[in-house]
Formats: C-alpha cells, sequence, structure tokens
C-alpha cells in the first residue's frame, strides 16, 4: 500500500533547525522537492505528504519557523544542531531520524560540516510550506 511505503519514508525523515550564528538566505540553503502525494480524505482529511532533499551549507542558521503539519528527518551527510522551543537541542547525524511537532517554532545550526537531510512533511494542503517567526511565509 503506498501510504505503507510513505510511512516508511517517515522513519528516514529529518527535520532541519538551530538557534545560532549566520542569517538564513534562500541562495544559500537548496530544497528539492521529490514527491508530493493527497493522502485519502477518508484516512486523513485535509492532509498531504510533501518529501524533500534539503540541503544547507556549513555554518548556517535558518530563521526560525513553524510548519502546517508534522515534519521529520533523515540525515544523509553532514551534520547539524535542530533546535525546537520547548525542547533539548537534538544533534542531528547521519542515519539519525528526528521529528518536529505540529506548528513547533524551531530553526536548524550547521557548524563546519553543512548537511543534507531527507525532510518528509504531513503537510496541512494548501498551507504554505512554513511560517516565519518575523512573519510572511515560504512556499517552498
Amino acid at each position: 500500500m503506498k501510504i505503507e511505503r510513505v510511512a516508511i519514508l517517515a522513519v528516514m525523515s529529518v527535520v532541519l533547525s538551530g538557534n545560532n550564528a549566520l542569517a538564513e538566505s534562500k541562495a544559500e540553503r537548496k530544497i528539492e522537492n521529490l514527491f508530493q502525494k493527497a493522502l485519502a480524505e477518508e484516512f486523513t482529511a485535509g492532509r498531504e505528504i510533501i518529501v524533500s532533499l534539503v540541503q544547507v551549507p556549513p555554518n548556517t542558521t535558518l530563521q526560525r519557523h513553524w510548519h502546517p503539519g508534522e515534519e521529520f528527518h533523515y540525515v544523509l551527510e553532514g551534520e547539524t544542531e535542530l533546535v525546537i522551543d520547548g525542547q533539548p537541542t537534538i544533534l542531528e547525524t547521519p542515519g539519525k531520524v528526528s521529528h518536529v511537532p505540529y506548528k513547533k517554532m524551531h530553526t536548524v545550526v550547521t557548524k563546519n560540516k553543512g548537511v543534507k537531510v531527507l525532510v518528509f512533511r504531513v503537510h496541512t494542503k494548501g498551507e504554505p510550506v512554513r511560517y516565519l517567526e518575523q512573519g510572511g511565509t515560504e512556499e517552498k
């Protein structure tokens, strides 16, 4: 079943977060959406799956933001610190899976190594991909 395959990807997914050094620039991070599919309405109304390959260069801090859904990260290369409000910082390293809860403000910080992460989202259909702390949204 397709949903079971997607659930397996969820286990392989990773969240990008942190709260340090440099400001994020759209030119610095790279996002490639690999898969997007609405879930069956009778199963989970108004939700879709988005799987993305995200790359963030060394010494970068993403803007604090939240997502209208659940987010899972699976680190392929490099490392990052995922900083989620109210939780201990998570060191994300290759092979590790992390989770960002629904609408939880967070950021990602890379150090000397950049990071390549498979990000799996169970996302609210029709909503932007993320909402920035300072206001504004982002579609990708």
